[in-house]
């Protein structure tokens, strides 16, 4: 595996007053922090230091590129929610491990495993951010893991939205020709940020990952539980001959969700608001029905928290709409 190091001011899109690039073969070689003259090799990405001298070597991605605007190389594939958790974990710990989509000077987009880490003054300030990727686009590093990048959250291993919204789409085809109803809920965490802020953010994915397994405990095995970002789930229960079925998994994974988590010691309050959407009543698509659940979770805060509704009850507009239809 080729690693490469960067070595900067900021990294993730933020401004960069210098950067060094150096392109190893394993991880011992030890990155540059003093220069910011950098040569890039025909990869695109593959970095090597060149010094102080004139000799330039062959450069796809020349220093103007990325100083003042690492942008260039942005994917796009990522939300704010990602890259403000990666910035609040460097912050805060000091370090980041993860994969993600990167792009090429061509445009190809890539995906990499990525370890930041913060270099500090004696008195705690941080001067340089140190990153050490790997391409996964090599196809020796496997192509399961750059599909399961693509279509799974990193931190908790469950679908992500791109997979939820396609399963969600494949159970209503099958209701639609088979009959019978698709339930899809929307999960939103309680004071989740609030505890983020207090306990940290390593605390707040260990809870993101504990509040997945606890949901994952509480579905059949032809349902699928997804993480849809920051911390909201859906849940997708195909084949259901009424609601009753959809009450009682709701039911379950409200009581799940509202026991408490100990965390490093610490007595942690969880909570939930679900919103459930219902297939043909509440939508027809996998996209509406994401929606409306959603919608009806929203309505479930404002009313209180720690509870669920149905679309039709928190969001009754939408509903008769769709009887409308």
């Amino acid at each position: 595996m080729d690693a490469q190091f960067a070595v900067g001011r900021q990294l993730g899109g933020l401004a960069l007053d210098k950067i060094d690039f150096v392109k190893t073969k394993d991880r011992r070689d030890t990155a540059h922090f003093g220069g910011d003259e950098i040569a890039i090799d025909e990869s695109g990405l593959e970095c090597g230091l060149r010094g102080g001298g004139d000799d330039d070597e062959h450069v796809d991605i020349c220093r103007e590129d990325l100083l003042g605007d690492a942008r260039v190389l942005a994917s796009g594939r990522q939300d704010t929610d990602f890259f403000e958790s990666m910035w609040n974990a460097l912050l805060t710990r000091g370090h980041w491990r993860g994969e993600l989509w990167n792009r090429r000077k061509n445009g190809e987009v890539y995906p990499e495993f990525l370890s930041v880490d913060a270099l500090r003054l004696e008195g705690g300030g941080i001067t340089h951010f140190v990153a050490v990727f790997s391409d996964l686009a090599d196809p020796r590093e496997g192509e399961q893991r750059v599909s399961r990048l693509a279509s799974h959250d990193e931190l908790t291993g469950l679908p992500n939205r791109t997979l939820f919204l396609d399963r969600l789409e494949r159970a209503v085809s099958i209701a639609r020709r088979k009959g019978g109803l698709v339930a899809v809920l929307a999960i939103d965490l309680d004071g989740f940020k609030a505890i983020n802020e207090t306990f940290g953010h390593e605390a707040g994915d260990l809870l993101l990952k504990a509040a997945a397994k606890r949901v994952k405990e509480c579905l059949r095995e032809s349902d699928t539980v997804a993480r849809l970002g920051g911390d909201g789930f859906g849940v997708i229960l195909p084949v259901l001959d009424g609601t009753k079925g959809a009450r009682e998994a709701a039911q379950r994974i409200l009581a799940a969700l509202c026991r408490p988590v100990f965390l490093a010691g610490d007595e942690i309050s969880l909570g939930a608001s679900i919103g459930i959407a219902l297939f043909p009543a509440d939508g027809v698509s996998a996209t509406e029905l994401a929606k409306n659940a959603e919608l009806a979770m929203a309505e479930v805060k404002k009313r209180g928290k720690r509870a669920f509704a149905f679309c039709e009850d928190a969001a009754p507009d939408t509903s008769e709409r769709r009887k409308a239809v």
